[in-house]
């Protein structure tokens, strides 16, 4: 097989990251009592609130709904290599494997959700159609990124915190 060949049957192979995901982790021996919501991403104040949302989820009897906003964080740095596709697959596919990889060891009622769009409207929209008790997402990651994205108003917590209907819950990261 060529280069090129091989290139075309790894991007055809491709789950394309652009289409939405849906996992649906194992069914509790009880029903769930509530909904949560929590944002996922690679950073560690995502990972603190994942792992906080996976403890109050086990206290509350609640099913807990985790979402992957694939943006701009996921995107390799080089749009111009021939494997640009493929390490962007990569990274989505990275991210929806350490989540899973940490759920598993939630009892169950869980939902993995991975998809392109606005973070904050699409939490909101997860939180609304589950009637979630509250929506859970990792501290500011700083940098001037942040400082920016604040400074516009463009932050998640900022825009959830503004506009969601629901209690916005911030964890930081363990120090």
């Amino acid at each position: 097989m060529t280069k090129k060949e091989n290139h075309h049957a790894t991007r055809d192979n491709l789950r394309d990251w652009r289409t939405p995901l849906r996992v649906d982790g194992p069914t509790a021996p009880q029903p769930a009592v509530c909904h949560l919501v929590v944002g996922f991403d690679r950073h560690p104040a995502s990972h603190a609130a994942l792992t906080y949302a996976m403890d109050l989820a086990g206290r509350l009897d609640a099913f807990l709904h985790v979402a992957h906003i694939v943006d701009v964080d996921d995107m390799p740095v080089e749009p111009d290599r021939d494997d640009w596709e493929q390490r962007f697959a990569d990274a989505v596919e990275a991210e929806r494997t350490e989540a899973c990889t940490m759920l598993a060891t939630l009892p169950g009622n869980w939902t993995y959700y991975s998809r392109e769009g606005n973070p904050a409207q699409l939490l909101t929209t997860i939180a609304e159609a589950n009637d979630a008790l509250m929506i859970i997402i990792g501290t500011s990651r700083g940098g001037v990124m942040s400082l920016f994205e604040r400074f516009l108003g463009e932050s998640v917590s900022s825009k959830l915190v503004h506009h969601a209907r629901r209690p916005v819950l911030l964890v930081p990261v363990a120090g």
